[in-house]
């Protein structure tokens, strides 16, 4: 089977590799830029010669570059494209499966997520990660390309899921990294805001037509469990930034992803106080204050 890659960076490399452990042929797009060909990797600078040769077709380009790589991939009714990237289009707020779709004729989309860190995927580390599609042969084609003793992969038909927890899990990690970092919080606080952000997001999904098992899962809390125990993840340093009154937090692509996800529960009238409290703080709110808000909350059901 040959699998096509739209994006030659890291991640791009790494789901490469993850084809050939599989005992596939992957085909990486790469841009005409000044960088370097992928490494030894099969690539070409033909984009769309991998919509034309590849059934297959998966997108590693970060989310606002996704709307480009598919314009000059252009994918057919025939292609099966997923998207190995996470959260929303920057200047639309829209879910990239969507942008996919707006951008081509190709009809059967998905998403892939969970917890792989491109370092140990190129270093032969052992991962998983969780297919999404409303569609069975998407799913089952993202199995053949990349399931193997590296690489494990699950199937889920909830798209909206997937891409929101692949959305959410940033900013959750943020707060994570604020909780065990903010003076005078501790074991107690990280608990408290690791259980209720999933719970929050989890209500966010079925109102969404998701499914809540779904943050449960790979691409929620296995996500965030991998943003925990890496030192130095990304999106766990911005909420350690945060707690140290640093201004590395602003502007970040977690700040980015909060917003959005905020306005998504406001759209669907749901409740997310530990999102709201993160994105009050980068407008400006002491993180102490912020945190003394969520405390005297009304008492409310764990569940609702």
């Amino acid at each position: 089977m040959r699998v096509g890659i739209l994006g030659g960076g890291r991640w791009g490399q790494a789901l490469a590799r993850l084809a050939m452990a599989a005992g596939n042929e992957p085909l990486i797009a790469y841009r005409d830029r000044k960088d370097k060909p992928p490494h030894i990797l099969p690539s070409t600078q033909d984009a769309p010669e991998v919509s034309r040769t590849c059934d297959l077709l998966l997108v590693a380009t970060s989310a606002s570059e996704l709307r480009r790589a598919i314009r000059l991939a252009a994918p057919g009714p025939g292609n099966r494209i997923v998207v190995a990237g996470r959260g929303l289009e920057p200047e639309s707020g829209k879910w990239l499966a969507d942008v996919v779709q707006e951008e081509c004729d190709a009809v059967r989309v998905g998403a892939l997520a969970g917890p792989a860190p491109v370092d140990e995927i190129l270093n032969g580390g052992l991962c998983a990660g969780v297919a999404a599609s409303a569609y069975e042969d998407v799913r089952r084609l993202v199995i053949e390309g990349l399931h193997s003793k590296r690489y494990r992969v699950y199937e889920s038909p909830d798209l909206v899921g997937i891409q929101l927890a692949g959305a959410s899990m940033p900013a959750l990690a943020a707060m994570v990294g604020l909780a065990t970092s903010l003076g005078g919080a501790g074991v107690g606080m990280h608990a408290m805001v690791v259980a209720r952000g999933l719970e929050e997001l989890a209500r966010l999904a079925r109102a969404m037509g998701g499914s809540a098992q779904t943050v449960s899962g790979l691409a929620g809390v296995g996500d965030l469990v991998a943003s925990q125990g890496r030192p130095g993840h990304p999106n766990f340093e911005v909420g350690k930034a945060i707690a140290l009154g640093t201004r590395r937090a602003k502007g970040t692509r977690v700040e980015a992803l909060s917003r959005s996800v905020l306005g998504l529960g406001r759209r669907h009238q749901v409740d997310l106080p530990l999102t709201e409290a993160l994105v009050a703080i980068f407008d400006g709110t002491d993180p102490l204050e912020a945190v003394s808000a969520l405390m005297g909350r009304q008492a409310t059901r764990e569940h609702r």
